[in-house]
């Protein structure tokens, strides 16, 4: 067990000389210095997922559970340190780690995402605004899914001119008359800097669905290894709850574009509403993330490596994913 007295006891060390002192509103500004030892962090304990500081004091490790840092350094219940902890745990839905000093994650502060996207992310959704928009203009609203039909709307001669159209019947039924076309203009870049997340989302997903796939690769591969072959069985059961949830999860994204005048109308409602699935999302992919990197670039034939994505792959899905039935009796 951690000595915690003889941390406690160490605990002296100042901020780093030069150090700009960041402001209370923003960052993770904590007070007692047993937040400034060396490589001192903030994360999820693997097995019970609870948040914990990770601290360094010479060759001795220590994972504290809030419960015992507040114990243990006599951080009162409503300080200025204890109600920091309680964003921490809020935090660590949105970024895998925290250290002190660093800056609040932004859907915390204002609802902005603390994380960024590609610029092909930021094309796709403004492709998706785009055939909204001109799809509504020909009175057949549609939603795109497919990237490649997508970029072929897109591109196409008349598009422009239906998009113009668009906006000076949209500015009408919304009642806008000076600056219609810039107001329209700047509503669809906002919309689509916020459907960049999604998309992006969306993109990393679709990673979860090729280990699905690659379990059916590999099936096949060890098809006469029984045991093995069981074991994946099982896996391929177990990956359809969260593939079917995440599906499901995007496409009430999609639906809230998909009758692009009223998401424009209530365009606040609608940043909220995204705002709230993009959070959801992000929060669920994380748990992923490990797994994912993992699976990436690893050549999928029979192999030691293979085997141990197998298990590892098990394990993740049976911890988060295994149906519990309790019986009853009557």
């Amino acid at each position: 067990m951690t000595d915690l007295p003889n941390i406690a006891a160490a605990t002296g060390a100042a901020r780093p000389n030069g150090a700009p002192a960041p402001t209370r509103e923003t960052h993770f500004d904590f007070q007692h210095k047993v937040f400034s030892l060396p490589g001192a962090f903030f994360a999820l304990e693997p097995t019970s997922k609870q948040p914990v500081l990770n601290i360094l004091l010479g060759d001795l490790k220590a994972a504290l559970p809030f419960n015992t840092l507040k114990g243990s350094f006599e951080i009162e219940e409503g300080s200025h340190d204890a109600k920091l902890l309680g964003t921490v745990e809020k935090g660590l839905n949105y970024v895998k780690q925290i250290r002190p000093g660093e800056k609040i994650p932004g859907e915390l502060l204002d609802g902005s995402a603390s994380w960024s996207v590609e610029d092909k992310h930021r094309i796709i959704a403004k492709g998706r605004l785009t055939v909204q928009l001109v799809s509504w203009i020909t009175g057949s609203e549609m939603i795109v899914v497919d990237q490649e039909e997508l970029e072929q709307i897109v591109e196409d001669p008349q598009t422009k001119q239906r998009l113009k159209a668009a906006f000076q019947q949209i500015a009408e039924k919304l009642g806008i008359k000076d600056n219609a076309e810039q107001y329209i203009t700047d509503r669809i870049d906002d919309l689509t800097q916020e459907l960049s997340y999604i998309e992006a989302l969306r993109d990393r997903f679709r990673h979860i669905r090729a280990i699905r796939d690659n379990l059916a690769t590999i099936a096949q591969i060890y098809r006469t290894d029984r045991t093995f072959c069981s074991e994946i069985q099982r896996m391929q059961g177990l990956i359809k709850k969260p593939l079917k949830m995440y599906d499901s999860i995007f496409e009430q994204a999609d639906a809230q574009t998909g009758e692009i005048v009223g998401a424009l109308k209530s365009f606040d409602s609608t940043v909220t509403f995204i705002r709230k699935i993009r959070d959801d999302l992000r929060s669920r992919l994380i748990e992923w993330e490990d797994l994912l990197q993992a699976w990436e670039n690893v050549p999928i034939e029979r192999s030691q490596q293979i085997e141990q994505l197998q298990k590892m792959t098990y394990r993740f899905l049976a911890s988060n994913f295994i149906e519990t039935k309790v019986w009853e009796r009557k």
